[in-house]
């Protein structure tokens, strides 16, 4: 039997934890290779053009953007301040009051925190489950940073 809230049995979840961890090796090793890059490029170049809104877009191609972003990167050491882990792929600088409900907050250091992919997903996530509750966008302008990594942390466990 499965026990609630796994997916695996207890002797099938060191199995299962070997294949993410194999699985993990493989992309970051694809990663580094030039068609490996080009596929990331590709498919930023996608996201940016299908699916991130065109307000949210021109602003993260601005010179101020680039330079708060490259500021947050380097005071928070390319680490992520939820889990740890060293952040070198890419700049991934989140605002912790999402841009979309706290558009005044945009540039502010006090709102942005340097995370990796997999912290940046489970807050992603996160987000579109709260807007989608009633009065979500007022609660995600009042959630402090503690909170999320707290949340961020549970989903990580």
């Amino acid at each position: 039997m499965v026990p609630k809230g796994q997916s695996f049995c207890d002797k099938h979840e060191a199995m299962n934890e070997q294949r993410k961890a194999n699985y993990k090796a493989s992309l970051d090793q694809r990663s580094q290779t030039v068609a490996g890059k080009q596929v990331r490029r590709d498919h930023q170049a996608y996201y940016n053009h299908v699916r991130r809104d065109k307000e949210a877009n021109t602003f993260y191609h601005t010179k101020q953007w680039q330079s708060v972003r490259d500021y947050v990167y380097a005071r928070d050491m390319a680490t992520c301040q939820v889990c740890g882990n060293a952040v070198t792929d890419r700049k991934i600088v989140d605002h912790i009051h999402p841009l979309k409900v706290s558009n005044e907050e945009r540039l502010s250091q006090d709102n942005l925190w340097t995370l990796c992919y997999r912290c940046h997903n489970i807050k992603t996530n996160l987000e579109e489950s709260i807007k989608e509750q009633s009065n979500g966008v007022n609660k995600l302008k009042h959630i402090s940073r503690e909170w999320w990594q707290k949340a961020i942390k549970e989903k990580i466990i």
